[in-house]
């Protein structure tokens, strides 16, 4: 009988012990939220000519039809997703996503632009985490 007394005793001091030490460990700190190790050159335009933007601008006609977001990334290492999120008057309306294949990479993408969607516009150039690279904003028509 003492015998199993003993034991209870001892299994309580042990686990009490336990939980003690499991209270009183040390957390661990926050991860930091990482940036993105690319970088980018923006530009809204017209037109491509040769991987190049041609008629950039930061203001464009009511009529313009379609604008690009023309980006050079940097930085990169091997293939990454990047997305160009348009935007229009503060609400997406557009997210593409494109390849980069290399430390220095150019691409774009395309926006029909209705006569009627006029005023403030932007596009953010993301990376795959979600981080921001690079953000442009530029108005088409009147500002509103």
């Amino acid at each position: 009988m003492i015998r199993i007394f003993l034991t209870i005793i001892m299994t309580l001091l042990l686990s009490t012990a336990i939980a003690v030490s499991q209270d009183t460990k040390p957390t661990e700190p926050a991860q930091a939220t990482t940036t993105s190790t690319l970088a980018a050159e923006v530009q809204i335009c017209t037109e491509i000519t040769d991987r190049a933007c041609a008629g950039g601008a930061t203001t464009f006609d009511a009529s313009v039809g379609k604008l690009y977001c023309w980006c050079q990334v940097t930085g990169g290492s091997g293939e990454a997703t990047i997305k160009h999120i348009w935007s229009h008057a503060g609400k997406v309306v557009l997210e593409v996503p494109l390849t980069i294949k290399g430390n220095r990479w150019r691409t774009w993408s395309v926006k029909n632009i209705a006569a009627s969607q006029t005023g403030e516009w932007e596009v953010k150039v993301v990376d795959a985490s979600g981080n921001t690279i690079k953000s442009v904003t530029f108005t088409v028509g009147e500002r509103k």
